[in-house]
């Protein structure tokens, strides 16, 4: 054996360790979650569409109190002041892998603005457990008068 072909077999060994530890350190499924709305324009009380594609290997849930979040672009990303929910946070919805879930809500009684949706999720979770967010989604932005 060549020190030329020794080099080029430690060098492949070298980039094959590499490619699987960076496969292992790189989160799965994050990011692969499309929360998109129906349109970027809205005024109060119009019905807003939104679609959820989970393209994940794991169930994403969601809470029995609070599902989504409106918030409004400011200097930053501000989320409106919710009431603290007096019932137990447990998982009552979830979107399977690969499938793709679609709710309507009206938009309710807020300042008018540059807004998203932000639905904190728990990925792999059970329906009836408790809620405990892990992770966290956003729709496009969108614009309420």
């Amino acid at each position: 054996m060549t020190k030329e072909d020794f080099l080029t077999i430690v060098a492949g060994l070298i980039i094959l360790v590499l490619i699987i530890v960076v496969s292992i350190l790189i989160p799965r499924g994050v990011g692969s979650v499309t929360v998109v709305t129906d349109d970027v324009d809205y005024v109060i009380g119009d019905k807003l569409k939104v679609k959820v594609e989970n393209n994940l290997d794991e169930p994403l849930c969601f809470s029995s109190c609070y599902a989504y979040y409106f918030e409004k672009k400011e200097s930053a990303w501000n989320n409106y002041r919710y009431k603290r929910c007096l019932e137990e946070d447990v998982i009552n919805n979830c979107v399977q892998p690969k499938e793709i879930k679609a709710f309507e809500l009206e938009i309710p009684n807020i300042q008018s603005g540059m807004h998203r949706m932000v639905l904190p999720a728990c990925i792999g979770c059970a329906v009836n457990s408790i809620f405990s967010e892990n992770n966290r989604f956003y729709s496009n932005e969108f614009i309420i008068e």
